[in-house]
């Protein structure tokens, strides 16, 4: 590990903490992700975009029947208060 922490990140550790650290948390070092260099808005947007893209089949209906729900509920609620709006207007 680095011991010189860059100002964009909000917490580093120096390698001493990360062993004292690494003593009260079980993970593998595996699980730990450090970029090598911190990503930029577009490139971050991009990955996403690129990520829905390739989602299974599973992982689309696990996402989209939940925000369909929401989306059902949003949408009774903006007609209601319409609606409302129209009834004494």
């Amino acid at each position: 590990m680095n011991d010189i922490c860059p100002p964009e990140f909000e917490v580093c550790f120096t390698s001493q903490e990360w062993d004292e650290f690494h003593e009260y948390v079980e993970f593998n070092d595996a699980d730990v992700f450090i970029p090598e260099h911190p990503i930029g808005d577009v490139e971050a947007v991009a990955n996403f975009t690129w990520e829905i893209l390739f989602l299974t089949p599973w992982e689309l209906m696990y996402i989209g029947l939940p925000m369909s729900v929401l989306a059902t509920y949003g949408l009774t609620i903006y007609f209601a208060y319409k609606w409302i709006q129209k009834k004494f207007s």
